[in-house]
């Protein structure tokens, strides 16, 4: 029976170097926005979350800035009109510890063994004066920071340096500081070691808002810069939806008794390191991404009916929560599409936005922003994940979106794009795992695709690499981008094709597997 199996697997194989599957598929979306939509899309929506320990690898000083993190910022920025949000943050920041006469900007330490070291994860950051220069080298972003509330290292005076640590953050960004968080994944506290066991959802509670208390009454109270002195602040935090910690519970707990909320986050990794995780199966499929996010549907909800309004945002997500030796499905140029797909489906769940988690050494990173592992610094394959997003998003002021994922394959996705409620875009995704390596020619997939305005031709962007494995040799419509002089360097020409649409205003455009594409309608396309 294995070789007559065998032999089928083979002969479905080389049907699929033809065509992906046996038949056409439709896509198609409304002319003017349908019910069900996004509300409209934040501009800096994909945006970044930088842990504490890696903070000074990525922003740099005043006599040391670093620029090639802001020329990639300024890229993003450019496409979108909006500069990248930073949320300061992770379970490092939740061990900083201020000394105002360290010299160095920062001193990482490690433990050799627990949970967090195979994370590379440092145990203790303490930073000096030095170290809050990096806020300023994005200077026209907005800002979240974590306040530490997991670990004082048993010294006196824990809330106190920490308010020292806010106060400082807050005269380094000022009006461009949009909330302060405070601890990082409290479910997790007793697991990382920095609570008992018997750590409930009530002991947080009373912990937040002490700390908030106090934030709001030594640090914002009587600011020069305009910032709310009381609902300032970020809150959950929390790296799951399971009893008892949901955002409900969380709630229910009395989170917001000190009217101190500004929005909640949540913390979302597609997976771990697993033995079934695979590139096709937990990331190039569209079923399982849309199932990682709708979770959230029930809080965005309560979120939203709340009084006033609650952004909820994933304030820390990627791709895996183990960032280190799993580069099979990391930092690969599959693991960009899936970037896409998990950005587009959050947008269409009205999530408000995402702070992709960046680290020097982590598997997922877009960018190296140092010399790390025998290498100058350089782009990495979800960067390209990102950029394809920005220009999908693009400049207008009112854009909605809306998945079209109804009559699709798992293995396919693709979103309509609004710009003042007419239909501006599409982005469809090929997640069909396809690599160099394959025993068979790529295949490709024809897409039937709706053009409902009367247009006679739509404008067609690829995002190409390849194969799924691919780390090196990606372009976007032509173009790709690397770390040159110490600056982000744009190579090659760009590249788009034209798509006749018939009378019927149907045109048809073919999809190779492990290829992206971003259709533009000919009435807001432009040649360049």
């Amino acid at each position: 029976m294995w070789i007559l199996a065998g032999m089928w697997l083979a002969i479905a194989l080389l049907d699929a170097s033809v065509n992906a599957f046996s038949y056409d598929i439709n896509v198609s979306a409304e002319l003017e926005v349908p019910p069900g939509s996004s509300k409209a899309i934040q501009h800096d929506f994909a945006s970044f979350s930088l842990p504490a320990h890696f903070f000074a690898d990525y922003a740099g000083n005043h006599t040391h800035p670093n620029l090639f993190s802001r020329d990639i910022f300024d890229l993003l920025y450019n496409k979108t009109g909006s500069h990248p949000f930073v949320r300061v943050g992770g379970t490092s920041t939740d061990r900083v510890w201020y000394n105002a006469s360290q010299e160095p900007a920062f001193i990482n330490e490690y433990s050799l063994t627990g949970i967090t070291a195979e994370l590379g994860i440092a145990t203790r950051v303490s930073v000096g004066p030095i170290w809050f220069e990096g806020f300023q080298n994005f200077p026209s972003s907005r800002w979240s920071y974590q306040v530490n509330m997991g670990s004082s290292y048993n010294e006196t005076g824990g809330l106190e340096n920490a308010l020292q640590v806010a106060r400082l953050v807050m005269d380094a960004v000022r009006e461009n500081l949009d909330a302060f968080e405070i601890g990082n994944e409290p479910e997790l506290m007793a697991l990382v070691g920095v609570r008992t066991e018997n750590y409930t959802v009530d002991d947080y509670v009373l912990e937040w808002n002490l700390y908030a208390d106090a934030i709001s009454a030594f640090v914002l109270k009587g600011n020069p810069y305009g910032l709310d002195d009381s609902r300032f602040f970020q809150a959950f935090t929390i790296g799951g939806d399971e009893e008892p910690w949901t955002g409900l519970d969380v709630w229910k707990a009395g989170i917001d008794r000190g009217d101190h909320v500004k929005s909640v986050s949540f913390h979302q990794y597609a997976a771990s390191n697993q033995a079934w995780v695979r590139l096709q199966d937990s990331y190039m499929n569209h079923t399982a991404n849309k199932d990682n996010l709708t979770q959230y549907v029930p809080e965005i909800e309560y979120a939203s009916q709340y009084d006033p309004f609650i952004p909820l945002v994933l304030g820390e997500t990627n791709s895996n929560s183990y960032n280190l030796n799993m580069s099979q499905i990391e930092g690969v140029f599959g693991s960009a599409l899936w970037l896409i797909d998990h950005l587009m489906m959050g947008m269409a769940l009205n999530i408000t936005r995402y702070n992709l988690i960046q680290g020097t050494t982590f598997g997922y990173s877009a960018w190296v922003p140092v010399p790390s592992g025998g290498r100058q610094p350089y782009v990495r394959a979800p960067l390209y994940g990102q950029i394809f997003t920005a220009d999908a998003l693009g400049h207008h002021p009112q854009v909605q979106v809306k998945a079209l994922d109804a009559d699709l394959p798992w293995n396919m996705s693709a979103y309509a794009f609004y710009e003042g409620c007419e239909l501006a875009k599409y982005a469809i995704i090929n997640l069909d795992e396809w690599n160099s390596t394959s025993s068979y020619e790529r295949p490709s997939q024809q897409i039937q695709l709706t053009v409902p305005n009367g247009e006679t031709r739509v404008r067609v962007e690829r995002l190409t690499g390849d194969g799924a494995s691919a780390d090196q040799g990606i372009e976007w419509a032509g173009l790709s981008w690397n770390y040159t002089d110490g600056r982000l360097l744009q190579s090659g020409e760009y590249h788009s094709e034209w798509l006749d649409v018939g009378q019927d205003g149907k045109a048809t455009l073919t999809i190779p597997s492990t290829q992206a594409v971003l259709i533009t309608l000919n009435g807001t396309a432009s040649d360049a």
